[in-house]
């Protein structure tokens, strides 16, 4: 196989998954482990992609953010395994706080829990929420287009008026090196409070958010679990991730 088919192929494979492995590559890609070395070497060298941690991912903008109605198709079953998952660390007379985002939507047809009050900055998030009977609080605050999220001072000072049980938290990048990241510095200092106030912290993420980073770091808190899909229990990244993070995953 010519060079080019080959770098056209690896590039290919890497925008289905965000992040193979070197093995994963050779299997896709039918060559041998020093071939592929090499490709992803010169890939790296004219900035297509970045080599981390045994494998190779795409590289990307770090503040450009997909809208959400885009969002909201990608991975769909996937986020509909976790959100039901997530759904089910909600108990009886919870007082939550559910972030913006495509995987925290998907939580909530899976509710169970009665007597639950929920506090959220997802505009998208109300009319679902209602629809369940869901006592339901919104941030006020400038509202960003793209996600649908109230951000801003307003939003910060309406959210530092609660206490929760548990916070449920989308995230746009998970990376062993950077952490936790999203594009947006204001919609990262709705995630960080809402982190600080919860007893219980959740980030719940697909598999298309490990090895990604962008803009603005989100700290870790104590004890935040990461709640996932079964798919990511089957890929080489859990084995990276586990030893730094706690990830619980879903089953089909």
């Amino acid at each position: 196989m010519i060079t080019e088919k080959r770098h056209e192929l690896i590039l290919r494979e890497l925008s289905k998954r965000e992040f193979l492995s070197l093995q994963e590559l050779v299997e896709r890609i039918g060559c041998s482990t020093s071939t592929i070395r090499r490709d992803l070497s010169k890939l790296q060298a004219i900035g297509k992609l970045t080599r981390v941690h045994g494998g190779a991912k795409l590289n990307q903008s770090v503040v450009l953010e997909p809208n959400l109605t885009d969002k909201r198709r990608q991975n769909l079953e996937e986020k509909q395994e976790i959100g039901r998952f997530a759904a089910t660390f909600i108990q009886d007379n919870d007082c939550v706080f559910l972030d913006a985002g495509s995987t925290t939507l998907e939580m909530i047809p899976y509710i169970e829990a009665s007597d639950i009050t929920v506090v959220t900055n997802g505009l998208t998030h109300i009319e679902e929420l209602l629809k369940h009977g869901i006592k339901t609080l919104t941030l006020g605050g400038e509202v960003k287009p793209t996600t649908f999220a109230t951000v801003g001072p307003n939003a910060l000072a309406s959210l530092q008026r609660y206490r929760f049980d548990k916070a449920f938290i989308g995230m746009n990048g998970i990376d062993l090196k950077y952490g936790l990241t999203t594009p947006d510095e204001q919609e990262g200092l709705i995630k960080r409070e809402a982190m600080n106030y919860a007893l219980n912290t959740f980030i719940v993420a697909d598999t298309s958010k490990f090895h990604k980073v962008y803009f603005a770091h989100v700290p870790m808190v104590n004890e935040a679990t990461i709640l996932t899909s079964h798919a990511v229990l089957q890929l080489e990244t859990y084995e990276m991730f586990s030893q730094h993070y706690r990830i619980l995953g879903g089953t089909r």
